[in-house]
Order: C-alpha cells, then structure tokens, then sequence
C-alpha cells in the first residue's frame, strides 16, 4: 500500500498517533494523493477541497491521469455520527457530481479543472500534448455522463459494521466504491510517516472482493495490532503478511478453507532449509502459547513450499485469530537470524 515520509527523522513509533480533526487528514490527502492510489490504478491529481455540489461539498475532488472524477469523503472513526453519515453523504456526492456537465464542473473549480488537463496533456514525454489533451477531456466527459465516477470514504481506522456495510454496498452494485485507512506515526518532533492500506477495493483488486467477509474482519483486526515493518498483500487465494526484508519465499499468510480460517509460516525449503528445519521445534512451542486452535500441521506440497499451518474454526472471535498471528509474527526476530546464516 502507498506510504509517504514527510520530513527527516530516525525512529518509527510503534502505534499511531490520532489525526487532531478531520481537516487535518483532508490536508494530508490533497496534498499527497498518492496515499489513495491502489494497486493498478492511474496517478491522481487533486482539482481540489471543499468542492460545491448540490447539497454540500466533497471534501476533495481529483481526477486520475486519465480523467476519471474521484470523489474522497474524510471521517475520522471517532465521529460515530459523522462516519454513520459517510456512505450516505458519499453517495449524495456522485449523484450530484453526474448531473454536472464538463464546463460547470471546470466553472466550480475556478478553472483549476482546465487548467489540470492542460497540464496532464503537457507533461514530460507526452508526445503528442493535443492528442492527449482531447483524450483528457473525452474520458472526463464520458465517465461523467455515464456516472463512472469513483468514490472513497478515508477513515483513520474502520469499525467492523462499517466495512461490512460498504462490502455489501460495493459488491452488490456497479460503482466504483472504496473504503481506505489511513494512518499517522511519529519520525520525530515535526516528522511524520502516512501509511493507507484499503479495506475494501474497486475494480483494481477483484481478489480482495471475492475473499469472504469474516477473512477481511480478521486482517483488519490485525492490521490494526501489527508493528509497521509488516504489511498486508491480499491474492485471491490467501492474504500474505510480510516482513519488512525478508525474501518473498518466507512470509507468513492468513487462508480461508471456508469451514476454517488458518495462519501459517511458509518457506521454501530447498532455498532456504535452515528456516524449514526451525518449523517443527515452533509447530511444539506454538502447540501450548496458542489456544482455541482446530490443530496445528507442518504440510509440504510440490511447488517447494513448507508450511506451519495453524486453523480455527468458525466459532472462534476474529480478534483471536488476528492476536494469535501477532503472536506467530514475534518469531521473526529468530527466523532474521537464521535468513542472517544464508540459505544454508
């Protein structure tokens, strides 16, 4: 997911700090719109804040490289009231937003919308600036016209109910919907790293869309707890957890086995064997500091890969199986060790 530095500074804090009000992270966002930009998607460009529309005003208005219109609501998840709102109010946005012709979008805009075209158009290495100018334009028009017109929610961290009510809203409907988090940590005294991550995806990531509600509940809950050297990578197959320098042939993983969630510890033995070899001493130890678990196996399959597979069954809480995974992650102060020796 995108992250942005502002600022030098030396040492991660370990939990995030609150944004001070909704403003706050609006400002964040306009000014860094590469923190709402999801895997696949064009580059945005922010046209602007506060923007007028029948009713209210979006609190910012981009368009992507292409010019597609994207419509951003900002809550903070604090505001029980306000986040309640966001889905309906988001809504009300791109509706009013596509009984708007080009011109009075551009007049809205005071001209900033023309001006964005012209500058997309006129960007090093275009080739042709009038060409692209009038494929700018076309685009913008015709996904205005049509109501093609992307929407996301930003929130500094999701509730549950939340998620399952935007899941449903975007799986079940043709807009382009996406529920994003973004989070604050503290560098220094004036120094801040932004983290985003999005919980649920437009057209861009169909894996995270057709994984099952309650896998999505479980890695948001532990997003919510890890330590920021791990990040979340979703496939349609599984959700991967990395650690920051490791090889992409150990990581650990959530999969959904529909009648049972597991968490494992996967490696590639015959690249890095002595990794391998540290899984059955983990399976005895995790077979205690682990409770409420279906069983714990050690499988190895023909594509190379060992695992430490550890399941829970349906009737177990989300939060425990995100905190048991928290618990799997503290083993890899051992396993940096042992990539630390080589691959064997």
């Amino acid at each position: 997911m995108p992250a942005i530095r502002i600022g030098e500074g030396s040492e991660l804090a370990q939990q995030p700090e609150p944004f001070r009000n909704e403003y706050e992270l609006q400002e964040i966002l306009a000014g860094h719109p590469v923190l709402l930009v999801d895997r696949g998607d064009s580059a945005l460009v922010t046209i602007g804040r506060e923007f007028p529309l029948e009713g209210g005003f979006a609190d910012i208005f981009l368009i992507d490289n292409n010019g597609l219109p994207v419509i951003v609501e900002v809550k903070l998840a604090r505001n029980g009231k306000s986040r309640r709102e966001a889905v309906g109010r988001l809504c009300d946005h791109l509706s009013a937003m596509g009984n708007l012709t080009p011109d009075e979008v551009n007049e809205r805009s005071a001209g900033l919308l023309e001006e964005t075209f012209q500058s997309i158009a006129g960007a090093e290495g275009e080739e042709n600036p009038e060409a692209r100018l009038a494929q700018v334009r076309s685009t913008f028009a015709s996904d205005l016209g049509s109501g093609r017109i992307r929407g996301i929610i930003v929130l500094d961290t999701a509730p549950d109910d939340l998620i399952r009510e935007f899941s449903y809203l975007n799986e079940h409907s043709d807009l382009d919907l996406r529920l994003l988090v973004v989070e604050r940590y503290r560098l220094g005294r004036h120094e801040y790293f932004y983290h985003s991550r999005f919980l649920v995806s437009g057209e861009a990531a169909l894996e995270i869309k057709r994984q099952r509600l309650r896998l999505r509940l479980i890695v948001e809950t532990f997003s919510k707890m890890k330590l920021p050297i791990f990040s979340t990578h979703a496939t349609e197959e599984n959700v991967r957890v990395c650690r920051e320098g490791w090889p992409a042939a150990v990581h650990y993983e959530f999969r959904d086995w529909r009648d049972s969630i597991s968490i494992e510890l996967r490696v590639r033995h015959r690249e890095y064997p002595k990794v391998a070899d540290f899984l059955p001493g983990l399976r005895e130890h995790l077979s205690a500091a682990i409770p409420m678990t279906q069983r714990i196996e050690l499988a190895t399959d023909s594509s190379g890969w060992t695992g430490l597979q550890i399941f829970f069954g349906e009737e177990v809480d989300p939060y425990r199986i995100a905190q048991s995974m928290v618990r799997l992650c503290r083993t890899e102060k051992d396993i940096s060790t042992l990539l630390q020796e080589g691959r064997g």
